[in-house]
């Protein structure tokens, strides 16, 4: 009995699940690719001039988010595994582009005032945050609130890995097979194959 539990969970529920997700979301603004699989309805808000692709054998966890306004764009890659509670903000014109095979683990948060890159393959732990808008502070005789924000685009090129709970900041691009150590703050671009960790984060090797 325990045997049929876990597999109608791990094989039926989240085909039943991405066949909910076709019928809920049916139109022009978002599109599934084959072998799409979901252990639930993912929740999906797409303004009118915004779009939402998610490409072939795409796997969801439970309680994904994605969220499209302005006149932006999500675009998910093939083989690529969202993980349970990510969020996925794109705004203004920015455009999201998770690359084939990428993972991006439980609860992070990928907010795109500006574009956000994820190359092929990239690892990306639990519990980041790829950070594009910057609030204004400088003027005093204002609210922090009141002074709109900034943005910079962020790119994780292919290869790359993400340690847990690693903040990126607006206008950094970590290069083909960078590795960011967990809790690290990255402010400045990372070299190809350049290890860094820290807050802020700083360069500690290469891999071999």
């Amino acid at each position: 009995m325990l045997v049929f539990s876990q597999y109608y969970l791990r094989h039926f529920v989240p085909k039943w699940n991405a066949l909910l997700t076709r019928i809920v979301y049916a139109g022009g603004r978002v599109s599934i690719g084959k072998g799409f699989s979901t252990d639930s309805v993912p929740r999906i808000i797409v303004d009118k001039n915004c779009r939402v692709r998610i490409g072939d054998n795409v796997e969801f966890r439970r309680n994904v988010e994605i969220r499209a306004h302005g006149q932006s764009e999500v675009l998910i890659g093939d083989k690529t595994r969202i993980d349970r509670g990510v969020r996925l903000l794109a705004a203004n014109k920015a455009r999201i582009d998770i690359q084939a095979g990428a993972r991006i683990g439980l609860y992070t948060v990928l907010n795109g005032g500006d574009s956000i890159t994820v190359g092929k393959k990239a690892l990306i732990s639990g519990f980041v945050y790829l950070q594009t808008s910057m609030h204004g502070y400088a003027a005093r005789d204002q609210s922090v609130q009141d002074q709109g924000y900034e943005h910079a685009p962020v790119q994780l090129a292919d290869d790359t890995w993400l340690g847990t709970h690693v903040v990126v900041l607006p206008g950094v691009t970590i290069a083909q097979g960078g590795v960011v150590g967990s809790n690290a703050v990255v402010t400045k671009n990372v070299d190809a194959y350049q290890v860094v960790a820290g807050i802020p984060a700083k360069p500690l090797k290469e891999r071999l």
